[in-house]
This record gives C-alpha cells, structure tokens and sequence, in this order.
C-alpha cells in the first residue's frame, strides 16, 4: 500500500531528524543562551492510527474515570461539505496502543455531521457534541448522548435553532453546569451554549467581538473552581493566527472582553484546546498549520503570556519541515504524570488518517 510506503520513507529518516535536533541542542546550551524552545524531539510517524479511511476531520479525545479512552471524529469524501459526513467513535482500554472498529454515532442523509468532540460524564454517560451542515451551507449545533457506554445513542438534540458550528467538547463545572463553546457560522461571532439541567436544555451567551477580534473556534476550561477560561481562534480579516482569551466568573454567563495572547499559529489560522494536567493550563495548538503540533504551559494567571521559550514541539509530521494536504486540530488527554496522548487528522495524498502520538513531558516541564 502506498501509506505504509511512505511511513517506512518516515520512519527512516526520524533517526537523522533527531541527530540533528540533539545537536542544535547541545550547541545552544554550550553557548550558554537563552532558554531552548524545544526540549523533546518532535515525532514524525504517529505511534497508533486510529482510522483510515476518506476524509476523516477534527478528532477530540477524552477519558473515563475508569480509564477508556474515547475518540470522536467526522468521516466524509473531502474538507467541504460532505453529503455522506458521519460521525464515528472509537474506543481503547489499553492507554491507546490499540482501538476498536468505529461506531457510527450520528449519519443523517444528505447532511454532513461534521466537527464532533466528546465528554466522558461518567463511564457510561457520554455526550457528543457535532453540527450538520447542508448543501446549502447551513449549521446547527447538535449533541446526542449515550448512556450505556456507546451501545446505542440519542436521537440527535438541536442545541440552538441558530446557525452554529462546533469544534470543542462541552466541559461540565465543579458546580454542575455544562457548557460547550460553539460559534455563529460562517465564523462570525462565539457562543457559550449553558445548561443547568445536565443537557436537557441550553440557553445561548453570545460573547462580544471587539477591535481586531472576532470569535470562532474555540475551547474552555475551568482552571480553577468557579473560574472559566476560553482560547479562540480569531476570525479577523487581519487572519494572523493568535489566540485570544476570555473568562467568566459565573459559570458562563457573562464573558469578559476578548484579549490577545502571545500564541500564534502560523501559515493558517487553527484552533486550540485548552486543558488541565495537575493544575497546570496546557494549550494544544497548530504553531505551523499543516507542519507541525507544539505544547506550551504558562505561569501567567491570566493565561496571556504563555512561555514559549519552552514551547515543546511534540508533532512535525513530515522531517523535511514541509508542508501535508491537511491537518492541524490538535486534541489532547492525560495518561498520568507526564505522559500525554495526542490525536489529529492528517491529509495526504497517500492517507487519510487519524492518528495519535505519544508525548512523554519533560521532567520538569509543569514547574511539579
């Protein structure tokens, strides 16, 4: 086959691309300079796919208390609109080294059930979040949930009769609300769809846009109790690819104004996931579009300035730094002290994948 083809090409040339990563390294740090921006070699070859197949897009991934891994992701026949768009789940009890055959957890005819991201509410209870897209361009922000462990699912929910689009899982609150960030199609605008019955109904915040900022894609986290804050990608006419951030005090219902961060993704403006590891505030994010995947962590408590003098690039999915058709939405869960999985969608000519890498931090990495 030609993909395996090109991963043994991959694999070949990893060894000489961390060679010469070590030795940038040793050289910075005998000329005694300033902080090294990477301190792990990225990875090439994923360690695990967990699909091939057409066109799989923007996988999340999430863990149950338990331990299962579970991954969502839209199967369709190219990037746009997709008549056949579905979205599957697929599932791991091993830590990720292996997966199950997907599920089919939404397909409705005709229309592209597209950009789904998981919550894991408990081992059993799991909910979807995804929007359709039709033929005639229009969205709406979906969930459907199972309650048996992904035996069977929902009929799908309308969280919003608006045209909305999803990207990020919904996050459930130390105080019990759920909230999933979703955003006004095409890109015009973020939305915080809030829940104070576990789902059964959402009412919609709409966040303010200001002076060279206007919301779309986006993510949160409660990084600490009663305390929510959320990453954006900037749909801008200025497109520079930084994030921006907001916050809430109040379990989402009012926002603070939009603030740029010190965080770029370059060639293309991408998404990122804001997640916690022991307290720490860690963003995933596409630093080069369709190149490479970084990590970055900060001790800025208001999550502006992120420290990216130690900003570890844990993916470049080809050696030679060029870059693949598509690609770039990183989704990111804790396996235990230090020990990341990530996951994204790669685009080539030779495959279409969902992949996953394995990311062993740096010791001291999360200042623990």
């Amino acid at each position: 086959m030609p993909g395996k083809t090109r991963r043994r090409v991959t694999d070949g040339r990893l060894g000489g691309l961390r060679v010469v990563l070590l030795l940038m390294l040793a050289v910075l740090l005998v000329a005694g300079g300033t902080s090294v921006a990477n301190e792990i070699a990225p990875k090439s070859q994923p360690d695990v796919t967990l699909y091939q197949g057409s066109y799989p897009g923007w996988p999340w991934i999430a863990r149950t208390p338990a331990g299962k891994l579970v991954a969502t992701f839209r199967e369709g026949n190219e990037h746009g609109y997709s008549p056949n768009g579905r979205v599957l789940v697929v599932e791991s009890t091993d830590e990720g080294k292996t997966w199950t055959a997907p599920k089919v957890v939404a397909d409705q005819k005709d229309v592209d059930d597209r950009n789904a991201a998981i919550l894991a509410l408990s081992d059993d209870d799991w909910l979807v979040s995804y929007n359709t897209y039709t033929a005639d361009l229009v969205s709406r922000p979906v969930i459907v949930r199972t309650l048996d462990g992904g035996r069977t699912w929902s009929a799908p929910q309308m969280v919003a009769d608006i045209d909305a689009r999803t990207r990020s899982a919904a996050i459930k609150l130390s105080s019990g609300e759920l909230l999933l960030p979703i955003y006004r199609a095409q890109g015009n605008g973020s939305l915080c769809a809030r829940s104070e019955d576990n789902g059964k109904t959402w009412q919609i915040v709409p966040l303010a846009d200001s002076d060279g900022y206007v919301g779309d894609e986006w993510s949160l986290a409660e990084v600490s109790p009663g305390r929510v804050v959320g990453i954006h990608r900037n749909n801008h006419s200025t497109r520079d690819g930084f994030l921006w951030r907001t916050e809430s005090a109040d379990a989402g219902k009012t926002w603070s104004s939009a603030e740029r961060t010190n965080v770029q993704c370059q060639r293309h403006p991408a998404p990122a996931q804001l997640f916690v590891v022991d307290g720490k505030p860690i963003l995933a994010y596409a630093d080069r579009r369709m190149v490479s995947l970084s990590l970055v962590t900060t001790d800025d408590p208001k999550l502006l300035n992120w420290d990216l003098d130690r900003r570890l690039t844990a993916v470049q999915y080809l050696p030679d730094g060029s870059p693949i058709s598509d690609a770039g939405y990183p989704s990111v869960v804790s396996l235990g002290k230090n020990k990341l999985m990530l996951i994204d969608y790669e685009i080539t000519e030779e495959e279409h994948l969902v992949t996953g890498y394995f990311v062993e931090l740096p010791q001291d990495w999360l200042g623990q």
